[in-house]
This record gives structure tokens, C-alpha cells and sequence, in this order.
């Protein structure tokens, strides 16, 4: 791939891809917890509604309450898991060190600041620097593969070297274009899938009206309001862990700021306006980093609470 592409994931540091890896598996293990949790949950209700049926033989009776006992201790223990591990602390500091790393690469690669002006000896060690400063903030229980990529890749110092006019292109290839269009696409998605859920605990609403109503009048005798309103209940926890609505509008809003800077881009023809127009790109996408991580620690400390 020519280097007017810009740098792929695979170009960035060694660190920055542990980072990723590291926070991927957070948010895996912290929503694949809290799913057990909740189905868990759903499903000692199922059991118990199972149970209020008439006539049900003893030895029935006795096992539907065996599996709804079950069923708590899965959820205890998913929640125990989940406080014992924090898996989501792993999620938010491997996000933030992996961006950082990540936008701190693009700068060094395009001779931004604060690696313009520099040879290219300083710039690869205040690089380095700048890379050992964020050990602390790692994760903990990250460790370094024993084949952990380098932290200045060939392609970023392949990129660094080249010409203006191919640094400007790869960045607005490679960083902003590719940006804007990761941002669009995933308001898209965060939009769909939050009209599906809220159609369905809207379904959910409707039948639990019907069904109180045939109880009031008496057309059946068959109870399900316990079970439904701990579906919409498990449905709404859902909603807030994986904030769809906040989600699509910030990035709607990012995508749409990114077009403005993509678009600034234009004015770019001498390397004083490369180093300033990159750190200026940078901190509109380091924005939205700091905004999606302060908006997940709020949600958190509202289940917590």
C-alpha cells in the first residue's frame, strides 16, 4: 500500500496496539458479564412464573425452583465478577492510552508538533519519551508480548520522510477521511439499534397492558406483569450500559466536525500549516475521546448508585 494511505493499525506503535487489544477484551468480558447478569435475571422471573401455574406436578414445582435459585447465584456471581475485576477500568484506560499513543504517532509521522522543526534523532527520542510517560497509566495486568511490534514503525518513519504534499495526503487520507467516515458509520448503527430496542420494550409496555387487562377482566388467570416488567427493566439496564442515543448523536456531531476540518484541509501548502492543522485535527478527535469517557464514568456511577 503506498504511503500517501497513511498508517494502518498495523503501523502504529507496539504499545498503542496492546492498548487496543487490551481494551477490547475489557469491553468484551464487561458486556458479556453484564449480559449473563441480566438473562439471569430474566430468567429466575421465568422460573417464577412458571411456578404460580396450578397443578404442576411436585416434582416440577421443586425444579423450577431449583433453576431460579440457580439462576440468582449465575447473576451473584457475574456481579461479584464484575466487581472483583473492573473490566470496564480495563476498557476505558486501554481506550484512552491507545488513542493518545495513536494521535501521538500521526503527529510525529507528519512532523507536527511537538516533533516539527526537529532532527530526526531529537524527534525519535522525545517520541520515546513520550511513550514511556503512559507505562503508568496502563492498564493493570497488561503485559508486553515477547514479540511486541517497535514503537516508530518503518511506515512511520517512511511517512515522516516523505515529501509535503504526501504527508498532507495521508493524513487527510488516512486520519481524517477514515476518521469522519468510522464516526458516520457508527451514528448509523448506534441510531438503528436504539430505535430496535426501544420499539421492542415499547412491544414489551403494550403486551403488559393487554395482559392486565385480560387478569382484570378476568379472561385469564395466567399472571406474566413480574415477568415483563423485569424484561423492560433488564432492557432499559441495557440501554444505559451501552448508551445508543448519547452515542449517536456525539458521534453524528464528531463526523460532522470532522467534515469541517477535513474541508480546512484544503488550505494546507507549507509544512508551518501541516504542524499546526494536525495538532488542531487532533484535538477535535481527542475531544470526542475525553467526552465518550467522561459520559461511560457517569454511567457507571449511576448503576453504582
Amino acid at each position: 500500500m503506498s504511503v500517501e494511505q497513511g498508517l494502518t493499525d498495523a503501523d502504529l506503535p507496539g504499545l498503542q496496539q496492546l492498548a487496543d487489544k487490551a481494551s477490547l477484551a475489557g469491553q468484551a468480558s464487561y458486556l458479556r458479564l453484564t449480559r449473563i447478569r441480566l438473562w439471569s435475571t430474566v430468567a429466575a422471573a421465568l422460573c417464577g412464573v412458571i411456578g404460580l401455574s396450578d397443578g404442576l406436578p411436585p416434582l416440577v414445582d421443586n425444579g423450577l425452583d431449583a433453576a431460579s435459585l440457580m439462576a440468582f447465584i449465575v447473576a451473584l456471581a457475574a456481579e461479584l465478577l464484575l466487581l472483583r475485576t473492573r473490566p470496564e477500568e480495563t476498557w476505558y484506560q486501554g481506550r484512552a492510552v491507545a488513542e493518545s499513543l495513536k494521535s501521538l504517532a500521526w503527529k510525529y509521522a507528519t512532523r507536527a508538533q511537538p516533533f516539527h522543526d526537529v532532527g530526526d534523532d531529537e524527534a525519535a527520542a522525545l517520541f520515546r519519551r513520550k511513550v514511556r510517560s503512559v507505562l503508568d497509566v496502563l492498564p493493570e495486568g497488561v503485559v508486553p508480548e515477547p514479540e511486541l511490534p517497535a514503537q516508530i514503525s518503518a511506515r512511520m518513519r517512511e511517512l515522516r520522510h516523505a515529501p509535503l504534499s504526501v504527508r498532507i495526503t495521508a493524513y487527510l487520507r488516512g486520519r481524517i477521511a477514515d476518521q469522519r467516515v468510522w464516526y458516520a458509520r457508527k451514528a448509523r448503527f448506534n441510531e438503528k439499534r436504539s430505535q430496535r430496542w426501544r420499539l421492542s420494550l415499547l412491544g414489551l409496555e403494550i403486551v403488559g397492558v393487554f395482559g392486565a387487562l385480560l387478569l382484570l377482566l378476568e379472561v385469564t388467570s395466567l399472571d406474566l406483569g413480574s415477568l415483563l416488567a423485569v424484561l423492560v427493566a433488564a432492557g432499559g439496564a441495557w440501554l444505559e450500559v451501552k448508551q445508543y442515543d448519547n452515542l449517536a448523536s456525539a458521534y453524528a456531531l464528531t463526523s460532522t466536525e470532522l467534515l469541517l476540518v477535513e474541508g480546512e484541509g484544503e488550505g494546507v501548502v507549507s509544512e508551518e500549516d501541516l504542524a499546526h492543522y494536525v495538532v488542531s485535527a487532533e484535538q477535535a478527535i481527542s475531544r470526542e475521546h475525553t467526552m465518550w469517557g467522561a459520559r461511560r464514568l457517569r454511567a457507571r456511577g449511576g448503576q453504582s448508585e
